[in-house]
């Protein structure tokens, strides 16, 4: 998916990552409300080398990370225990005190965690005070508390600002994969414009679906569901008319039999205007539901392409100049194989005698014979109104272009057979 997919996937569903957004922010700042606070308070020590030490810095340095590791020694906690009523034992004193020279001054700071932020300062600056008593430096500093704790005013633990982010950056992934979600499941193609925008081609009809895909009207010139085939003839050669195409592969992007109806009264409206047209079945196996109409029991693409005769494998259409290329008899060689290595040289062949071959390919759903058989050449897409996202047509659209194949146009079906073409 396209970050231009994801971005109107989320502007479609604005509604529902705006709930999002808000569902996971209240629910993180409950949590945050909710969540057992720590409280840091810090009193500073500083220790200046007393009059008359010739000590060396070094190591009066040294001395003062040694304090500063102090702070929460078992002696230090006994005083800090007898002289504030905290109800901490030392085990727990332990855990909430700590001590560390800052490096390159003379000061030493101490910090306390408490879930009482008054306590916490109270603790602090009575470590700072009783620090000096366990001196071990034989008076070397000269002890002062330069900076002594007051009561916080906000908590350290949680981290607001790491909730925060962690909280927006979740609430952003759900509302995008919920948007995007739903979006697949209710954008979907349902009108022309919003096919020519996601497949890049023309939308050249706008039919209703057969109540029965075996029916040929384009039999009957004249009649209003000719109509629809001989307007779909005039937008296909329309589309057609800056390059010259000899071959025509017609295919639907999910299973069923529109695409074979489409094809099966496209070649006839060709045939009906004067073309010599070959309409090659190219469904073959038995996976690919039933033959086209009236389609002869005799050999056809399969020993075609197994080495047979190809006036042998063709058979008379229902109008004349139409011939027909059934799918033939399949003896179990796979099909992927002879489509790829066979099926150009005996289309090939074809073009020499016919004006345009239409081949009924299986739908991309299903195969990528479509894909192999309109290589290099024409193709028309059936896309079932309301049957996939735009999204997902184009990537079957991206598909069938990276072979080169150019798409001349598709066919809008439409969702109930009582619906009119437009």
């Amino acid at each position: 998916m396209e970050l231009r997919d994801v971005a109107g996937a989320l502007w479609r569903q604005r509604l529902l990552v705006l709930l999002i957004l808000v569902a996971v922010g209240a629910a993180v700042a409950l949590g945050l409300k909710a969540a057992p606070k720590t409280y840091d308070a810090t009193a500073t020590v500083s220790t200046v080398a007393a009059p008359g030490v010739d000590t060396p810095s070094e190591d009066l340095d040294a001395l003062r990370g040694t304090l500063g590791e102090l702070a929460n020694s078992r002696a230090v906690l006994q005083d800090v225990q007898a002289q504030v009523d905290s109800g901490r034992s030392l085990d727990e004193l332990r855990r909430e005190i700590s001590g560390h020279w800052v490096t390159g001054t003379v000061l030493i700071e101490i910090t306390v965690s408490d879930a009482d932020p008054v306590l916490a300062a109270k603790i602090a600056n009575t470590v700072a005070a009783v620090l000096p008593q366990h001196d071990p430096s034989n008076n070397a500093f000269g002890f002062t508390t330069s900076n002594p704790a007051q009561p916080p005013v906000t908590y350290s633990s949680p981290n607001l600002l790491l909730g925060v982010g962690v909280g927006g950056l979740l609430a952003l992934v759900l509302a995008t994969c919920g948007a995007v979600v739903r979006d697949r499941r209710t954008n979907t193609v349902d009108d022309a414009a919003g096919m020519e925008e996601a497949a890049e081609a023309p939308v050249l009809a706008h039919v209703a679906p057969p109540r029965d895909p075996t029916t040929l009207p384009a039999l009957y010139p004249g009649t209003s569901a000719a109509d629809v085939f001989r307007h779909l003839r005039i937008a296909l050669e329309a589309e057609a008319s800056s390059e010259p195409v000899t071959q025509v592969v017609v295919t639907g992007v999910t299973s069923g039999d529109v695409n074979v109806w489409l094809g099966a009264n496209l070649a006839i409206s060709l045939a009906n205007v004067g073309r010599r047209v070959l309409l090659v079945d190219g469904r073959i196996g038995d996976r690919h539901g039933r033959p086209i109409a009236a389609e002869p029991d005799t050999p056809g693409l399969y020993e075609l392409l197994t080495g047979g005769d190809f006036d042998a494998a063709l058979s008379p259409g229902p109008v004349e100049l139409l011939t027909v290329l059934p799918s033939g008899n399949w003896g179990g060689a796979p099909t992927e194989t002879l489509v790829e290595t066979q099926f150009a040289r005996a289309m090939a062949q074809a073009k020499e005698r016919f004006d345009i071959v239409v081949v009924l390919a299986p739908p991309l759903d299903v195969s990528d014979d479509a894909r192999v058989m309109a290589a290099g050449g024409s193709l028309l897409l059936a896309v079932p109104e309301g049957g996939l996202s735009p999204a997902d047509l184009r990537t079957h659209v991206d598909r069938i272009r990276s072979v080169g194949v150019r798409i001349l146009g598709t066919v809008l079906v439409g969702r109930r057979a009582e619906r009119v073409s437009a």
